[in-house]
């Protein structure tokens, strides 16, 4: 496989999820959105050290796009740009028009998840939003909605670098970001996905599930850490630990 152009865009695994066998009925369908992670972090897509054995799975009997690149942005945020496009069906220029009425689109009911809403489907988002537009009008349940980015603390990446031991570390439930509110964010996700399974609705769905991670900041629960110590760990030829421009 040649390999991916780098892009700013997040990974993005579209997986079609059909649990009855008959082709006359509709399909569910479930979208998932790991924000900012780059192809490389996929085992089957590249040679980096990393276990990712369900998204190989997907790559193995479905589709990867080896050529894709983001459209680009009219602001510093790339993703609120690609998730405009996604969700409205708009290209880049056109998504820049409408944006500043995007609180009105949803009357019109011209969104990805309110067409399928109107085929017949129950429509659900947790996780990452980050677009302008309103997510009640759009999907019918919304279970956890976050921002853009986890916050932050003084004790994450203002840390003075000569600080020893390093008081940072990603498991630390104290510190907030991905971990504000006891449980970390991606686990919230897919508990959320899991509940969103046991309904007794029989009509077919469709479920946004965006995950916030691996956008900063970079925690993680301790079992994932514990895959790769450090032993393991590779560091990159051009790697500098202090970065020579950071003050400007």
């Amino acid at each position: 496989m040649r390999p991916f152009p780098r892009s700013s865009l997040a990974v993005i695994v579209f997986a079609l999820i059909a649990l009855h066998a008959r082709a006359a009925e509709k399909p569910n369908l479930l979208f998932l959105f790991a924000d900012d992670m780059t192809w490389k972090a996929v085992n089957a897509l590249s040679d980096e050290d990393i276990d990712t054995p369900h998204l190989d799975r997907l790559a193995d009997y479905g589709t990867s796009f080896t050529h894709a690149y983001n459209s680009g942005a009219w602001h510093g945020a790339v993703c609120v740009a690609s998730r405009t496009m996604l969700n409205t069906g708009y290209q880049l220029w056109r998504a820049q028009e409408i944006e500043p009425r995007l609180k009105d689109f949803p009357q019109r009911k011209r969104t990805w998840s309110q067409w399928l809403s109107t085929a017949g489907y129950r429509t659900c988002l947790t996780g990452k939003w980050h677009v302008l537009l309103p997510t009640e009008p759009i999907f019918d349940e919304v279970r956890h909605r976050r921002p853009g980015m986890p916050g932050s603390v003084p004790g994450a990446y203002e840390r003075p670098i000569d600080v020893q031991p390093d008081p940072w570390h990603p498991a630390d439930r104290s510190l907030g970001g991905f971990w504000k509110g006891g449980k970390h964010w991606s686990e919230v996700v897919v508990d959320d996905f899991a509940a969103f399974l046991g309904s007794e609705d029989p009509r077919p769905w469709f479920m946004y599930v965006a995950f916030n991670a691996p956008h900063d900041t970079r925690q993680s629960p301790q079992e994932y850490l514990d895959r790769y110590p450090l032993e393991r760990m590779k560091m990159p030829e051009n790697f500098l630990p202090v970065y020579p421009h950071r003050d400007a």
